[in-house]
């Protein structure tokens, strides 16, 4: 059966307006994070979508990960790329690996860490975006010498309060998380 849908004309914006954009594997911001165990590309900013949506890959070394903390406005999902992390949901943990994917509603505790041998790969989206410009502000470039930055110390997290407020993020205590 041959079934005909009513729609608009050819000519119609939704037919011809190429809107959408694509990203290639190497572009994108890259910043390095906690002494360049993490190495985040900044994909797709909010700019570019009309504030709806952002978009990070995140390479992760063997042992690291981030502390445990929420969002205020943002949800975030994660997209296990590569490799097996170990996840904090709350007050619970669970392993995650290749295809496996994480929704994370705002005001939730989270926290991340590479448990397997080699770097893993993560894709983290925010929507609303506004959480990759902490990263895209903060975050160490890249040395030309292939040096690492410094490590993320608890007195740089405490020089960054101003931006981690201003971008909603709220530090919570690892107590039960390392």
């Amino acid at each position: 059966m041959d079934q005909q849908l009513s729609g608009p004309d050819k000519d119609d914006p939704m037919w011809t307006a190429a809107r959408g954009f694509v990203v290639r594997e190497a572009e994108g911001a890259l910043r390095l994070i906690n002494g360049g165990h993490e190495k985040t590309r900044v994909k797709v900013t909010g700019d570019q979508t009309g504030g709806r949506l952002s978009l990070m890959k995140m390479g992760v070394a063997p042992g690291f990960g981030n502390q445990a903390h929420a969002h205020g406005v943002e949800d975030e999902a994660f997209y296990v790329a590569s490799g097996k992390f170990l996840f904090l949901n709350g007050n619970r943990t669970f392993e995650a690996g290749p295809g496996d994917f994480i929704y994370v509603p705002k005001l939730t505790r989270h926290a991340f860490k590479n448990i397997g041998t080699e770097e893993a790969d993560l894709l983290v989206f925010y929507t609303p975006a506004g959480a990759e410009q902490f990263f895209l502000k903060n975050g160490d470039e890249p040395d030309s010498e292939g040096n690492p930055p410094p490590a993320w110390t608890p007195e740089r997290f405490a020089a960054l309060a101003g931006e981690l407020d201003a971008h909603h993020m709220i530090l919570l205590p690892n107590d039960d998380w390392s």
